[in-house]
């Protein structure tokens, strides 16, 4: 089985020289990169990736293009989902309020446990989800 884990990403890291990055045979030993963490994808640590960071964040957001005026979510689409946990303590047992709610415009509108897990936290499928729902109420 290969080990396609990459590595790296910082052309700094062996300059770390830490014991686990030394290959290499006698009289022919080199400090080496270290594979990739999973947690951060990239980089084998956060020094790491914070250093290719300080180095390359110019060019990153030039190729992803840098933003000139902010992003602004109007009031009809600015649907997120919610819930208050809830603990009875009489019949030890939870009952939580889930909601789509819309901050903006001021309205809470009470969904299922079902229908909270059914979407993610993606404004679309809120905003999908809350305009089915009123459609329902309104008809």
């Amino acid at each position: 089985m290969s080990d396609n884990k990459p590595w790296c990403q910082n052309s700094g890291c062996p300059e770390k020289k830490n014991s686990n990055q030394i290959r290499g045979t006698k009289g022919k030993k080199y400090y080496q990169s270290n594979k990739a963490s999973q947690w951060l994808g990239y980089w084998c640590t956060n020094s790491c990736r914070e250093e290719w960071w300080r180095k390359h964040r110019d060019t990153c957001l030039r190729a992803v293009g840098l933003r000139t005026e902010p992003v602004k979510l109007p009031m009809e689409s600015a649907w997120s989902k919610n819930y208050n946990y809830r603990w009875n303590n009489t019949s030890n047992d939870r009952n939580d309020q889930h909601y789509l709610e819309n901050k903006l415009m001021g309205i809470r509108i009470p969904i299922t446990e079902h229908q909270y897990n059914s979407i993610s936290w993606d404004n679309d499928e809120c905003m999908a989800l809350a305009t089915q729902l009123q459609a329902k109420q309104s008809a």
